[in-house]
């Protein structure tokens, strides 16, 4: 039996980021034996869909919000001992798609890894030997991946996708619907629309027709203000069973966050509030994919780093002014085929 050659894929961000990725990881696995560098997240979250990769966990230092440069606070041996691991395991091909990020691009040199593909620095152009080019324009992360997939001989014509019925639903889910998901939380806390804009959606929603209401709070609560307004509040939950949730919805709701970018991958449509990012780069990926944006702010996108008091591109975005939209989504999407 051919040995099948070792790619190691690098992706050391956000849950959001690996959903993205996952188009690629499926055309990568059925030819390489891949292993997935990344926070500890992506085996709970991946595994069930992906069986056959081999998955190595690493929080890099580097991808928290703030202080990642305070250099003396790096686990240097930890990242030592990385970089020896990684060159034991003789990689063939490394890739990684976050654009002219050279500490990517450092590790997989380190790594002594013969074929490093990505998206390079200019400044750090040498990490990379197969150098792939960045759109002028804003593209999205998806598209940079299928960029990267073509580079590997695995097609153009990668998307995200997760199967549901991979997942588990969690106890208490609904067993009649349509199902109406609410997710108010954000990692980041300025890309979060306020809890009464969401309870005056969540209003409209309901007057719109019947539907079971399940609210998904943040771990760090925010959110439970809404707790009256919904059928059921689902705390708690494991990643796998979070999937499985978003999956099972006939619509979500939800800021820009992870489980946009889940629901829309297992083919839930998704109403999604856009502040501080680009939604050009980041939106959930998809056809059945409403997001709602105003240019509110002069210095929109600042990709988190608010300059003000408080986020005016989602403080000053109004119920009002953007209910025609989300409405006609709504009456499409909400009472489609149940999952």
């Amino acid at each position: 039996m051919e040995t099948r050659r070792k790619l190691l894929v690098v992706e050391l961000w956000g849950i959001g980021d690996l959903v993205m990725a996952s188009g690629f990881l499926a055309a990568a696995a059925a030819q390489f034996e891949v292993t997935v560098l990344a926070k500890p997240h992506a085996e709970a979250l991946l595994r069930p869909q992906f069986p056959t990769l081999k998955f190595l966990a690493f929080d890099a230092p580097w991808t928290v919000f703030t202080g990642k440069y305070r250099l003396w606070r790096w686990p240097w041996g930890r990242l030592g001992g990385l970089v020896r691991g990684l060159r034991r395991e003789r990689f063939d091909l490394a890739v990684s798609a976050r654009l002219r990020d050279p500490r990517d691009h450092l590790l997989m040199r380190l790594s002594g890894i013969p074929r490093r593909l990505g998206f390079p620095h200019p400044r750090f152009a040498a990490l990379l030997n197969e150098p792939q080019s960045a759109a002028p324009a804003p593209r999205h992360v998806v598209e940079d991946w299928q960029v990267l997939g073509a580079a590997c001989g695995l097609g153009k014509a990668l998307v995200p996708g997760l199967d549901p019925a991979r997942y588990p639903r969690p106890a208490g889910w609904p067993e009649q619907g349509p199902v109406v998901c609410l997710h108010a939380g954000a990692r980041i806390p300025v890309r979060r629309w306020s809890e009464a804009k969401f309870a005056e959606v969540l209003r409209r929603v309901r007057a719109l027709g019947p539907c079971q209401v399940v609210l998904i709070p943040d771990p760090d609560g925010y959110g439970l203000g809404l707790a009256p307004l919904a059928d059921r509040v689902l705390e708690k939950m494991s990643l796998p069973e979070l999937v499985g949730a978003l999956g099972a919805s006939d619509l979500l709701i939800c800021n820009d966050s992870a489980p946009g970018h889940i629901a829309a991958a297992c083919g839930t449509p998704v109403v999604t509030y856009f502040g501080p990012t680009s939604p050009e780069r980041y939106r959930p990926w998809g056809e059945a994919v409403q997001v709602v944006i105003r240019d509110l702010c002069p210095l929109r996108p600042c990709f988190d780093y608010c300059q003000f008091a408080e986020p005016h591109c989602l403080t000053r975005l109004e119920v009002d002014d953007t209910w025609p939209e989300v409405a006609r989504f709504l009456q499409m999407h909400r009472l489609g085929q149940a999952h």
